[in-house]
């Protein structure tokens, strides 16, 4: 095991959410052209960073978000169930969610213990290609440490940059409608130009959506429920509760628009995936190339999924 300073890796990184804020307008890059192959320990940021060029991609060519809350599920594109059956309030769905996590046991990790995460990557617009990938890393509780696999070999890196994000967690105020308007009076305070959703609802439901699947573990129940309420309350979100996780088990996938999902365990609530769909507008595209060749697909292809699964906490780098 070795211990290794982390700059040039933080730099990498940094480079590449700066390219895709300047390039939203005009191609996504991908992601291995900036980062070299590497340890899984920055999948949870480079994520963050590609779905957010895309959907920057897709404010320029895309029509508006239309407003409301709503849930798709089967009956969804089928014109003959009257529209009360087809549409239903994601407000009941996501309030459900803050609900059964709510009553989970409290169980705080130290600061020295790590949590350790199993994902499974797939999706033309992954890394290594179509094929399902399986990845480990683990990061430490207070965020001064990292760690995954790199040419087999377990590598723990020093983290220079922002600290664990449960720290942010602890910064938030108490109840779902204080933590509501922070969220958005926090987006508002940010350069339009640094945000990675098109709109102001979609920036703050990525923020919130996006704090959820980096803590996993750990969080306190009571906030991770106020957390699920305040996406409940945010127009534009919508869910649906007929799809699969990357794994092929059931999951629900909560959107706001652009082909930006994030899969909940449908008993659980807890979420379990990240994924991209094609909606014919958050297509990579080059103001003179057009739309890249590789994700000229339906509508309703997944482009890009990852998927959690494993996530606990342990003592130490290299631990299941």
């Amino acid at each position: 095991m070795t211990d290794d300073k982390r700059g040039s890796t933080m730099n990498m990184e940094e480079q590449l959410a700066e390219e895709m804020r300047r390039t939203a307008g005009t191609m996504e890059p991908r992601v291995t052209d900036l980062v070299d192959g590497g340890v899984a320990r920055g999948r949870r940021r480079r994520l963050r960073n590609r779905v957010g060029a895309a959907s920057a991609v897709a404010a320029v060519t895309a029509a508006a978000v239309t407003a409301g809350v709503a849930t798709l599920g089967a009956g969804a594109s089928d014109p003959t169930r009257p529209p009360a059956m087809q549409m239903v309030s994601a407000t009941e769905v996501l309030n459900k969610a803050a609900q059964s996590v709510e009553v989970r046991p409290k169980a705080m990790p130290r600061p020295d213990q790590w949590v350790y995460e199993k994902t499974l990557e797939s999706g033309i617009g992954a890394e290594h290609g179509k094929r399902p990938v399986t990845g480990e890393h683990w990061f430490r509780w207070d965020g001064a440490r990292d760690a995954g696999f790199q040419g087999g070999k377990l590598v723990v890196y020093r983290n220079t940059g922002p600290r664990s994000k449960y720290g942010r967690i602890g910064t938030l105020p108490a109840g779902s409608k204080a933590m509501r308007a922070k969220f958005y009076a926090d987006v508002n305070a940010t350069n339009r130009k640094d945000w990675t959703h098109p709109d102001r609802d979609g920036e703050v439901f990525g923020t919130v959506a996006q704090l959820l699947w980096d803590t996993p573990v750990g969080i306190a129940p009571k906030t991770q429920a106020d957390l699920y309420r305040v996406i409940a309350t945010i127009p534009g979100v919508r869910v649906d509760r007929k799809v699969k996780d990357g794994a092929g088990r059931p999951a629900v996938a909560v959107s706001h628009g652009f082909g930006e999902q994030y899969l909940l365990d449908p008993t659980t609530y807890l979420m379990v995936g990240q994924r991209t769909v094609s909606n014919g507008h958050n297509a990579p595209k080059s103001i003179t190339k057009g739309v890249d060749p590789a994700f000229k697909v339906p509508n309703g292809i997944v482009t890009y999924s990852l998927t959690r699964l494993t996530a606990k906490v342990v003592d130490k780098a290299g631990q299941r």
